[in-house]
């Protein structure tokens, strides 16, 4: 089916496509991942790519997709998975943005936001579980909101970390060495599951 409505008239445009039952029988995932691919050989590259593929594919039959409504790099690789398994996909992205991530036209719905804030303020609305794929500092902007609003008490939703290849540990590194000074809670970390191998992230998840 082709484009349910279409509206771009400046910021906060929303674009949808045909919306199914999925919406209301399953869980909202929110995606925070990178919009480029790491730099590896061309081998590894692929092996990266069959984790992260299934990684996602038993994540389709559960959850709707929440994500930052690129079509690039590992952002858009996770909504295209969402896309072929006949998942819910929703993207927000900032109008700025569409020249840089490119906005998803294959999503069943968008919303154009007026920038970043507003964009994880409402992925982070959307979400009923949150999932932190490889990424840089966007990625890693957005897990500490996440983190920061739970400290608050103002957001308990699970946080599902896939830490690949340790790219995360000097955060962590960074994390256990301010609580050990007490700018942090020892408890920040308490909602989150943190896992290096996919497939232990994916039992976790189901």
């Amino acid at each position: 089916m082709g484009f349910a409505e279409s509206f771009y008239g400046g910021t906060n445009a929303v674009l949808t496509c045909s919306v199914g039952d999925d919406l209301k029988t399953k869980k909202n995932l929110t995606v925070f991942c990178g919009a480029r691919w790491p730099k590896l050989s061309a081998d590894d590259l692929d092996l990266f790519k069959s984790q992260l593929r299934k990684l996602i594919i038993p994540l389709t039959d559960h959850y709707n997709l929440v994500y930052g409504g690129g079509q690039v790099g590992l952002m858009g690789f996770v909504a295209d998975t969402f896309i072929q398994n006949k998942a819910h996909t929703t993207g927000v992205i900032p109008h700025y943005l569409n020249t840089i991530e490119i906005q998803h036209l294959g999503v069943t719905l968008t919303e154009v936001v007026d920038d970043l804030h507003e964009r994880k303020a409402k992925m982070e609305k959307l979400a009923d579980v949150f999932l932190i794929l490889p990424g840089g500092i966007g990625t890693l902007d957005e897990l500490c909101e996440v983190l920061t609003l739970q400290s608050l008490k103002r957001q308990q939703n699970k946080v599902y970390i896939w830490n690949w290849n340790k790219l995360y540990d000097p955060f962590f590194d960074f994390i256990h060495k301010a609580q050990g000074f007490g700018f942090i809670s020892e408890d920040l970390l308490s909602e989150c599951v943190i896992r290096d191998n996919y497939e232990d992230l994916v039992k976790k998840l189901l």
